[in-house]
């Protein structure tokens, strides 16, 4: 049995090897397009754009291999049951069911060694990634107003924007900490921002939103005023913005778990922390999810159905991305606990891919 396990896995390195390069590959292929213009148009050397590449490929890596694990998944056992060495195991007394566990303790392997990329060396290289960018002068004008980090730049304000778009901003909050007394806070759907003539503020219009105003009838209280648009000048600290201050996906679980605590001591919402915490995580183990809806379709495949399940495949991949996202989305609104909603993707995976597994492996 060992010897067949050995058989099996080696079955899979291959496709998942040359599908783990090809999608890196053609990612970083649409990056290099993207870079091209800061050679031709803004004269930046080879070897800085060299390396803005190099400090992304951890992150595409950990986007790729839950893909490379299901491709490579339906590619194996696929072929497999097309030359009939499934159905030749089963003659023999081997069930299916006992060519899933090995599969479920390297998906399981992976998920780990992703995990610490999304915790350790895609933080580091993110921010070194950041640091290049400015290094060689590549800036959008007020480039301190980022979307991902909690920017305190603008004293006394500490601001989160959920998006950045050229010069528009989607989901913005805006808190004004107080020693004594509630806490000011502005809360926008949309944004506009641009830069005053002296460079060292910020015109924001706000649309759409509510403020949080002192009551000037009672003292120490606060009374919500909507507002179609609103405007208001930031001015940055000169100190803060010779810094470069981390984004969210740039920290540690560690540095995530301090900041939390500084944000709720101040009293700001630590919505986005706990967002990116539990987004971390749960992606890590997306591919744990992807090697089991994986097993089904290779397990359940025949030769003339493989480009159906390659439909199936690609469908699965904009499927789950698209739940993220609308995840991410509900979780922002406060429908659902951002535990929760980071994790329903991987539950409603966990849940048809078990299944399905059970199934086949059943016939």
């Amino acid at each position: 049995m060992k010897l067949l396990r050995t058989y099996v896995l080696k079955e899979h390195l291959g496709p998942f090897l040359v599908t783990l390069s090809g999608l890196t590959a053609a990612l970083l292929v649409g990056n290099i397009i993207k870079f091209a213009e800061l050679v031709i148009a803004k004269g930046v050397s080879l070897v800085d754009v060299l390396r803005l590449l190099i400090y992304l490929l951890p992150s595409l890596t950990s986007f790729t291999i839950p893909m490379a694990c299901l491709v490579s998944m339906v590619l194996a056992f696929g072929r497999l049951s097309s030359d009939y060495e499934l159905i030749a195991m089963r003659a023999s007394g081997v069930a299916p069911i006992r060519l899933v566990t090995p599969m479920l303790m390297v998906a399981l392997l992976l998920s780990s060694g992703v995990l610490v990329l999304n915790d350790r060396i895609i933080p580091a290289a993110h921010l070194a990634f950041r640091k290049q960018l400015k290094t060689i002068g590549v800036k959008r004008p007020a480039a301190y107003l980022e979307a991902g980090r909690f920017i305190k730049e603008f004293v006394p304000y500490i601001i989160f924007v959920y998006q950045v778009e050229d010069r528009m901003l989607s989901d913005v909050r805006i808190y004004e900490p107080k020693t004594q007394g509630p806490m000011r806070t502005i809360i926008a759907s949309r944004g506009e921002f641009e830069p005053t003539t002296d460079g060292r503020s910020v015109r924001l219009k706000l649309s759409e939103g509510s403020i949080d105003e002192w009551d000037p009838q009672r003292p120490g209280s606060l009374y919500k005023v909507s507002f179609g648009t609103y405007t208001m000048s930031l001015s940055a600290d000169a100190d803060a913005r010779r810094q470069l201050g981390k984004k969210l996906k740039e920290m540690t679980f560690r540095e995530l778990g301090a900041e939390r605590g500084a944000m709720a001591a101040q009293g700001v919402d630590p919505l986005p922390i706990d967002l990116e915490i539990h987004r971390k995580i749960a992606s890590s183990f997306a591919t744990v999810v992807f090697v089991l809806v994986g097993l089904a379709l290779g397990l359940g495949s025949h030769h003339h159905e493989r480009l159906v399940i390659f439909v199936w495949v690609l469908g699965l991949f904009i499927a789950y991305y698209l739940l993220t996202v609308s995840m991410n989305a509900i979780a922002i609104k406060r429908w659902l606990p951002p535990a929760l909603a980071m994790w329903v993707p991987n539950l409603i995976g966990l849940g048809a891919g078990g299944m399905s597994v059970w199934r086949v492996t059943r016939r």
